[in-house]
């Protein structure tokens, strides 16, 4: 499994543009309400970086790539918070994403410049935050400069990180997924062993 994703990696960074265009949807999608909790963008920008991995300039320009995905999603999430206003929060949407998430973005974005930077960064409500942020009484200007600054530092993070280690990674994956998932057979059949035999008793 490892082999071939290393060797569709391999071809990848053969198709420049066709991955920048990938970091810009994946960034995006991240960005978009709700999309970000379901469907993590990191795992495609990684992947990404480690593709391109070889040419300093191309990870500059993947970073730039991914920013603007982000400002683009983040923009997507706050019109339609301000389009529904405060009902955003009773639609069927948050309450199967998470009506916790939400709640805990609101209060980021009620906080301060650098704290709604901070929720942007945060995995898991980093998705609600420009939603949180249309649906309050933000004013654009405010919610823009936060949110480029915060797509900036969230592209840098993951681009070159995954640059940097993504490849180490994958070798880690390779040689311990195996050990791994015996642990976690063995972990998971305990348990339900244990289940099964508590019932058997009562």
């Amino acid at each position: 499994m490892i082999d071939l994703l290393r060797t569709i990696l391999e071809q990848a960074s053969a198709h420049v543009a066709l991955v920048l265009v990938c970091v810009l949807l994946a960034a995006a999608m991240d960005a978009a309400l709700g999309i970000g909790a379901i469907l993590p963008g990191e795992t495609g920008i990684v992947l990404a970086a480690i593709a391109l991995s070889d040419r300093a300039e191309l990870i500059a320009l993947a970073v730039a790539t991914a920013a603007v995905g982000a400002f683009i999603g983040d923009h997507i999430g706050f019109a339609v918070g301000r389009g529904l206003g405060s009902q955003l929060g009773d639609t069927r949407v948050i309450r199967r994403l998470g009506i916790h998430r939400w709640n805990t973005a609101r209060q980021y974005v009620s906080g301060r410049f650098w704290t709604i930077i901070l929720a942007r960064l945060l995995p898991g409500i980093r998705t609600f935050v420009a939603a949180a942020a249309g649906s309050s009484t933000m004013p654009y200007s405010r919610f823009a400069a936060a949110c480029g600054i915060a797509s900036v530092l969230w592209a840098t993070l993951w681009v070159v990180g995954g640059a940097t280690i993504g490849t180490a990674l994958l070798d880690a994956v390779e040689h311990y997924t195996l050990p791994t998932l015996t642990v976690l057979a063995v972990v998971v059949a305990s348990r339900l062993f244990a289940r099964r035999r508590k019932k058997v008793h009562l």
